[in-house]
C-alpha cells in the first residue's frame, strides 16, 4: 500500500542545513496499524508529515497504491489528500460555529448529497450520534476527539494518519479512543499513528522506532495481548 524509498528530508536553519530523515526504506501493507515512536526530535512526525503530502522531501520516493506522492502536486496532490487519507490531531480542529454532525459533514457535502447520513453512520461508529446537535462548546475532549475520528472518516479514506491523537487527554478517555481506532483496524482500517507514549503504542499491530532519523526497528506485535505489546514496547524503547 505504502512504500517508502531512500526518504531524505533537511530544514535550513540560520546557519546550517539540519537532515531529518536519512534514506528511511519502509513498505505499509493494507490493514497494519503502524505506531511511530521516538524521542522529540528524532523525525517521527516529520516521517508522518511527509507521508501523508504535508511536506515536501528532499529526495527518495514515496509511492501509495501506484501513485508517486513527490511526483504530483496542486489539485491532483488536493484530491489524493481529500479521498484516500484520514487525518485526526492532537488538537481537534473543531469548527465551533458548527455542530458535531455538522463538523463531520463538512467535507463530504462537496460532492454527497448524502453527507448528512454518512456522518450520521459514523456518529454511531463512535457513540456520539445523541451529540449530534450539540456544538463543540458542550462537548468533553474525549466526545470532541471521537467527532474528529468520525470526520476523518467521512471520506473513507484508505489510510488514517494519526499525530498524539491522545496526548491531550486523560488515561481513561485516550483508551476508550484507542479502543476505537483498534476497532477500525480489525474492520480493515490501515492506521498509521504517532505517540510517544508506550502503553498508547500496545495498541497497534506494528512498531517502528526513528532514532536520529533512522528506524532501528520494524516490530509486528501479535494478537490482543496489550501487557505483553506494552512489555516489548518498553524493551525496545529502553534499550
Amino acid at each position: 500500500m505504502i512504500d517508502v524509498k531512500n526518504l531524505r528530508k533537511s530544514y535550513q536553519t540560520q546557519d546550517k542545513t539540519v537532515e531529518i530523515l536519512k534514506g528511511i526504506n519502509i513498505h505499509v501493507n493494507p490493514g497494519d496499524f503502524m505506531i511511530i515512536m521516538g524521542e522529540s526530535g528524532s523525525g517521527k512526525t516529520t516521517f508522518l508529515n511527509c507521508v501523508s503530502g504535508f511536506d515536501t522531501i528532499d529526495e527518495g520516493s514515496i509511492e501509495i497504491g501506484g501513485t508517486k506522492l513527490n511526483e504530483i502536486k496542486g489539485k491532483a496532490l488536493e484530491q489524493l489528500r481529500l479521498h484516500q487519507f484520514g487525518f485526526i490531531f492532537q488538537d481537534n480542529y473543531l469548527i465551533d460555529n458548527l455542530t458535531i454532525l455538522e463538523n463531520v459533514a463538512i467535507t463530504r457535502l462537496q460532492y454527497d448529497a448524502k453527507a448528512y447520513e454518512k456522518a450520521m453512520e459514523l456518529l454511531k461508529k463512535v457513540h456520539i450520534d445523541h451529540l449530534k446537535d450539540n456544538y463543540p462548546s458542550q462537548v468533553s475532549g474525549g466526545e470532541k476527539q471521537r467527532c474528529a475520528i468520525a470526520r476523518a472518516l467521512v471520506n473513507e479514506p484508505k489510510i488514517l494518519f494519526a499525530d498524539e491523537p491522545t496526548a491531550a487527554l486523560d488515561r481513561q478517555t485516550a483508551d476508550e479512543i484507542m479502543n476505537i481506532l483498534s476497532e477500525l483496524n480489525k474492520q480493515g482500517q490501515t492506521i498509521l499513528m504517532v505517540t510517544h507514549s508506550p502503553r498508547i503504542a500496545a495498541y497497534g499491530t506494528r512498531m517502528v522506532f526513528v532514532e536520529s532519523g533512522v528506524f532501528e526497528c520494524d516490530e509486528a506485535f501479535s494478537g490482543d495481548d496489550l501487557e505483553a505489546n506494552y512489555q516489548r514496547v518498553m524493551e525496545i524503547t529502553e534499550r
